[in-house]
């Protein structure tokens, strides 16, 4: 299985503005959406392709920008790919900022209808999220979600997860890498290809 894991374009949260952490469900700038749109020429997205999306907007955005030319993309959400601290302070209650929080669900069943979503079984997670939640238990819902992309990616071409560079950081970890740490972060519209 082929997996692309790509972070969002720049957000109006990373830009230097006053308390721009503190901005609540930012959007992609202009420079994020043309970072986004140069991605079209580092990959041929085909009908095949299967995209996984964190439920914040700017990620959304991303993955509508990438999956722009295709009749019938297979785009889904998830908290699952959410936003996530990396490395995880031992007290993450206290360094979570708002422009992390989940876009809620019911904001995304209105606005987003071209999207399938995931994981709607568990509220919770749709409105906590994976953020802050110990490794462990991030390890056991990472590997579920690694689990529904074999699925889902069995017999077509590859998957696409737009997120964030906490939460590919994770994911990254639990597929075996190891000594990963913030230098590592992939940056504005970066991208990292694995086979697992």
């Amino acid at each position: 299985m082929e997996l692309i894991f790509i972070r969002h374009g720049q957000g109006l949260h990373n830009t230097n503005i006053p308390n721009r952490l503190n901005v609540v469900h930012p959007s992609l700038t202009k420079k994020g959406r043309e970072q986004v749109a140069s991605l079209r020429n580092a990959f041929s997205f085909c009908e095949d392709d299967l995209f996984i999306v964190s439920p914040t907007v700017r990620t959304i955005e991303t993955a509508n920008i990438l999956a722009s030319g295709l009749l019938h993309p297979q785009k889904y959400i998830s908290p699952l790919v959410g936003p996530r601290m990396y490395p995880l302070p031992v007290d993450p209650i206290t360094h979570e900022v708002k422009c992390d929080w989940i876009y809620p669900l019911e904001e995304i069943q209105a606005r987003h209808s071209d999207f399938n979503l995931l994981d709607t079984d568990d509220l919770s997670l749709w409105t906590l999220g994976i953020n802050t939640i110990a490794d462990t238990q991030f390890s056991i819902l990472g590997r579920r979600m690694l689990s529904f992309m074999q699925q889902k990616v069995a017999g077509t071409s590859r998957a696409f997860i737009i997120a964030h560079d906490g939460t590919i950081t994770n994911y990254r970890m639990l597929l075996g890498e190891q000594g990963l740490t913030r230098a590592d972060f992939l940056g504005e519209a970066g991208w990292y290809r694995v086979e697992v």
